[in-house]
């Protein structure tokens, strides 16, 4: 499900230049026909990568705010915009990442949010599915200090009695597993935006 950079077929027209020119300028209120404009496009890029609304309203809003707050940084009209869709794919990469990280932690069986509209639910399942695969591809005593810790509640601790092993090994073990899960389910989600 590859998905392609999403503001290339766009052309800003010379009134919107006139516009992002006049508030770079010091003409602040010609800020509310910027936001305005990108508002819909911002929502819309960000839904169709993070799936969820809420997150993808929370996106623009940030992006909009970063804009303005950063305007001086935005050297030319014309650049505007790609500036503006950077901030988004970056912030879109930051919602991933804290994604990914609920996923792999520890409290995701019990708390995992329930997936609300039908494309939650694919990248849910997608998502869940590199869990399993990257899972899976960890050597036997890795993944079963892992599970261990995940599933069972086990501290370090407990686990290393189990195992005979020091609670050390345990805690590399453990990091090393949770490293290998984020890497495998951030290249999955950073594929989407190739």
């Amino acid at each position: 499900m590859a998905i392609l950079w999403g503001n290339s077929n766009h052309h800003m027209s010379i009134q919107m230049i006139a516009h992002i020119s006049s508030w770079l300028q010091g003409n602040e209120p010609a800020f509310k026909l910027v936001f305005d404009h990108y508002y819909p496009r911002l929502y819309k890029y960000a839904v169709r990568y993070v799936k969820d609304e809420t997150t993808a309203e929370d996106i623009t809003m940030q992006v909009l705010a970063r804009i303005w707050e950063k305007k001086h940084l935005v050297k030319e009209a014309e650049t505007f915009e790609n500036y503006l869709f950077t901030i988004a794919r970056n912030q879109i990469i930051q919602s991933w990442k804290q994604q990914v990280e609920g996923w792999v932690s520890i409290e995701h069986i019990q708390d995992s949010p329930v997936a609300t509209t039908q494309t939650d639910v694919l990248l849910t399942r997608e998502l869940e599915d590199i869990y399993h695969k990257s899972l899976s591809a960890l050597p036997e005593q890795r993944r079963r200090i892992f599970l261990l810790h995940r599933n069972d509640k086990l501290t370090y601790k407990q686990i290393a009695q189990q195992l005979d092993i020091s609670p050390k090994t345990v805690e590399n073990q453990v990091g090393v597993a949770l490293k290998h899960l984020r890497a495998a389910m951030m290249n999955y989600l950073s594929s989407l935006l190739l």
